[in-house]
């Protein structure tokens, strides 16, 4: 799913990308807090860029569970995430994500949508590479609990 120069909402249903579906099979399963890391490669490497307190390289599969996962379902209690671009060539997969949600204590966070990059590294049927680009504020704010004042 992207937009049009319109801002209109584009669905393409044929990919032609076994990469991209990789991807989107991946975020369904983010999506639906089953808690199925099986598109992981068990050596596959998360990186999250920015300064944040979880800014870092995680390398295997328990590291990226017990940390990145724990640290989120902890402060998080629903979260979304939407497609909003693709773009593919090979195994690499670049991706425009939209991530909200609802912490434990009733906040919102990102309801106004701001995207946020990622790069997904593809093996066989297998995510083996994440490097996560985020808007750090909105990570602060989800996890953190850290308050700014609102963009005007």
């Amino acid at each position: 799913m992207g937009r049009d120069v319109a801002g209109a909402v584009l669905i393409v249903t044929a990919t032609g990308s076994p990469a991209k579906d990789v991807v989107r099979e991946f975020v369904a399963h983010v999506n639906s807090a089953a808690g199925n890391w099986s598109l992981l490669a068990p050596d596959a490497v998360v990186t999250v860029n920015g300064t944040t307190p979880l800014s870092g390289r995680y390398p295997g599969i328990e590291l990226i569970r017990g940390i990145l996962g724990d640290t989120a379902r902890a402060v998080i209690r629903t979260l979304k995430v939407e497609i909003d671009t693709l773009i593919a060539t090979g195994s690499r997969v670049a991706a425009l994500l939209r991530v909200s949600g609802v912490t434990v204590d009733g906040r919102s966070f990102n309801a106004e949508g701001r995207l946020c990059g990622c790069v997904f590294g593809i093996r066989g049927r297998v995510i083996d590479e994440v490097i996560l680009f985020p808007d750090t504020s909105l990570i602060e704010i989800a996890l953190y609990r850290r308050r700014y004042v609102d963009d005007v």
